[in-house]
């Protein structure tokens, strides 16, 4: 029997927390009965990883480049040409409910919306044009997911969402004395120096300038430390700049595509003073890890897993936050066995939505 073919929609397969919920249950997921496929807006850092997986990457120019009329007339000839693509999984937000009208007029049968985040940073009329599109979403899909309640109410209301636990492989985070002294030798990083982490995109959402700033201050504090980013985006040759004007070239490390998961025992604090997020992952991997992690308060509360994550408001600024880390004792915790039960294990994820697709496949 040929395996059940879903295809996902997102901007592209970069790295970033929704794709690495997508890449974590297509690793996982028996490919011999589901089989993903993706239509992108440009290539990204998993496309090849795909392709040796037996799946497809397809191609269409981002709304946002060609406007909403030329990017649906793409869409619905993308549809009359794959009638074979019946399960529609998208991971847009309110956008999602542009796709979803399309697809359910191209009778598309089974069209799911997973919501990931909390808010958005639109302003003005394409606000508008958000939150009107937004208003598709739940009379279109047949099935709709949240990582997260905070996020099903932003995006769905109070239409009926599944909670799909953003699930990790918990072994790869487990903290390792090994992969610390390894990858802090190869950074040149002293052993007895403070490195205080943060993983994610540098986009504005992220908070890149506020996080730069607090280590700027905290560096007053506590001179032998080490600031590491692991991401890439849009604002990072801005960051890089911003660093240089700080004079922190020395301290600031940013590595881009790389594993997340061999750095987090390098740190030894976490942050994430993000403007808005969905459920994040970095949030889980880090808990796994056992490092501890201050995040802002605009992060939902469902993400403290452990009971250890400190939570501070983004307006008690910089110095507030640098004076936090270095009053918070630089020690690892270890509740793995509570994030497990929790349902964040990838394996557990993964066999949901296989389950789920393998049912949406025989109708």
């Amino acid at each position: 029997m040929k395996p059940v073919v879903v295809l996902h929609m997102v901007r592209e397969m970069e790295l970033g927390g929704v794709q690495s919920l997508i890449m974590n249950v297509y690793r996982h997921i028996d490919r011999s009965k589901v089989q993903f496929h993706f239509l992108v807006n440009s290539h990204g850092f998993y496309d090849e990883e795909i392709k040796k997986l037996g799946g497809k990457v397809h191609y269409i120019p981002n709304i946002m480049k060609v406007g909403p009329f030329i990017y649906s007339k793409n869409l619905k000839s993308f549809f009359k040409k794959h009638p074979e693509y019946q399960i529609l999984h998208t991971h847009f937000s309110h956008f999602s409910g542009l796709i979803v009208k399309i697809a359910s007029k191209c009778n598309v049968s089974t069209i799911i919306v997973h919501a990931h985040t909390t808010s958005t940073d639109a302003k003005g009329i394409k606000l508008i044009y958000k939150n009107y599109i937004k208003k598709y979403i739940t009379k279109y899909a047949t099935d709709l997911f949240a990582c997260g309640e905070v996020a099903s109410k932003y995006i769905f209301g109070d239409a009926p969402a599944v909670v799909i636990k953003n699930g990790i492989d918990v072994e790869k985070y487990i903290f390792s004395k090994e992969k610390r002294e390894k990858y802090r030798k190869a950074l040149k990083i002293r052993n007895d120096a403070i490195v205080i982490g943060s993983v994610g995109r540098i986009c504005e959402v992220k908070n890149p300038f506020f996080l730069l700033k607090i280590f700027d201050e905290y560096v007053k504090l506590n001179s032998n430390s080490i600031l590491l980013l692991i991401g890439d985006g849009p604002l990072v040759s801005k960051l890089e700049n911003e660093i240089e004007e700080k004079k922190l070239e020395d301290k600031v490390i940013i590595l881009k595509d790389v594993n997340a998961s061999e750095y987090y025992s390098v740190m030894d604090y976490f942050l994430l003073p993000s403007l808005f997020e969905g459920l994040p992952f970095v949030l889980i991997e880090a808990q796994v890890n056992g490092i501890p992690i201050l995040s802002s308060t605009a992060v939902p509360i469902e993400s403290n897993v452990s009971g250890k994550i400190e939570y501070i408001d983004l307006e008690k600024g910089e110095k507030y936050w640098a004076q936090r880390i270095y009053n918070t004792e630089a020690t690892r915790y270890n509740e793995i066995k509570k994030i497990e039960e929790s349902g964040y294990n990838i394996k557990t994820t993964a066999k949901k939505l296989e389950e789920f697709y393998l049912e949406k496949g025989k109708k």
